[in-house]
């Protein structure tokens, strides 16, 4: 169900919409002041609503705007969610939980990455330890980060991608481009050299928030890969893992790839949702990610290069960089009624399942205490 005006033009909007949808539906809220300002000087926040008891042994948490631009389809889904009465769903013993724009600076600036240019979604990693390698993003490093815009840099970019893919396969591939790298600080995909802040509020915000529940459920909804309209369901659980099997157990389609182990990058490395299954220990947690495809993967790509582009050598006052942020902001988030309608269904699809799950999964343990 798409209610009207759940989804927002820009980060400002949203957020109003998303705090008026939580007072509606009787939330408590908890928000966290960026240290760093909106693009005309507002301030901006990582908000965190809750519905159900301190002690409710399972949560259903709903995240938005890890990929700051992709807030605004993210943002739209929970705003849609409260609207059409997600509160009053809740199976007995589950608290929901809302985190709307984990990179507020990302979101309000309408930009994939945060205020250092770290892409928050690879920076979920242990930084004391020696940081993953990544050889393929090295290798394609100057095709990745052109030093100017146009024709001839984007045939040198689609030359060394198809060189690259030919002699290491479609799998070295995506590692190489979007796996996570944490040598080149200016470079896309950068993972960062320590916690950001949106790392250190959001960790701060499980201890808080989940406590002692026994059962966690994690949604962080993204977009800009995969076919459009269509939510893919992704999470980097061990096969052996509870949550992996439980994962397959509601959903059945879900994406797996397993994470990362030592410093070579694996799929991708520094997610938010392994980095929430390892804080919370043994305690039962399904992290997954809800990724709506947008357009193919190469626009979705060249909007990203373009825009770091213009935020490392470009002229953010220019019209070439108006250009830029329109086209970044399409890629991510489609200006389409249809669209967003279909965001909506997926979404109503996924939430019901896993709150039918948790419900059975409450239950179960329960017979098994008795």
């Amino acid at each position: 169900m798409t209610a009207p005006g759940s989804f927002a033009s820009d980060y400002g909007e949203a957020r109003a919409a998303f705090l008026v949808a939580c007072a509606q539906a009787r939330a408590e809220i908890r928000s966290h002041r960026h240290p760093l300002p909106g693009p005309r000087g507002e301030a901006i926040f990582l908000d965190v609503a809750r519905i159900g008891g301190p002690s409710a042994p399972a949560c259903l948490v709903l995240g938005s705007g890890t990929h700051g631009v992709e807030g605004l389809c993210g943002s739209g889904v929970q705003v849609a969610q409260l609207r059409s009465g997600l509160a009053r769903r809740l199976p007995e013993d589950v608290a929901l939980i809302l985190i709307h724009a984990i990179n507020p600076w990302g979101f309000a600036w309408l930009r994939r990455v945060n205020e250092d240019n770290v892409d928050v979604n690879r920076n979920f990693l242990d930084h004391h330890a020696p940081r993953p390698e990544n050889p393929g993003y090295d290798r394609l490093y100057d095709a990745l980060n052109p030093k100017e815009l146009g024709e001839a840099q984007l045939a040198a970019t689609l030359g060394a991608i198809a060189d690259f893919q030919k002699e290491h396969g479609a799998t070295a591939l995506y590692t190489a481009v979007s796996g996570g790298q944490y040598a080149h600080p200016e470079g896309l995909q950068y993972g960062g050299r320590e916690p950001v802040w949106s790392n250190r509020i959001l960790r701060g915000v499980w201890d808080e928030s989940l406590g002692d529940a026994r059962l966690v459920v994690n949604v962080d909804l993204h977009s800009g890969l995969g076919p459009s309209g269509v939510g893919l369901l992704m999470q980097t659980a061990r096969e052996q893992e509870r949550g992996a099997r439980l994962a397959r157990e509601w959903w059945g389609n879900v994406i797996r790839a397993e994470p990362a182990v030592g410093r070579t990058s694996a799929l991708v490395t520094g997610l938010l949702g392994p980095a929430l299954c390892e804080q919370r220990g043994e305690r039962t947690t399904v992290a997954v990610v809800l990724e709506y495809g947008t357009y193919d993967t190469l626009p979705v790509a060249l909007a990203m290069q373009a825009d770091n582009w213009l935020h490392t050598r470009g002229d953010l006052a220019s019209a070439q960089a108006a250009a830029i942020k329109q086209r970044l902001r399409e890629v991510f988030y489609p200006d389409s009624s249809e669209w967003r309608e279909k965001v909506c269904a997926r979404a109503d699809e996924v939430i019901g399942r896993a709150l039918a799950g948790m419900a059975a999964e409450l239950a179960a343990t329960k017979e098994q205490d008795r």
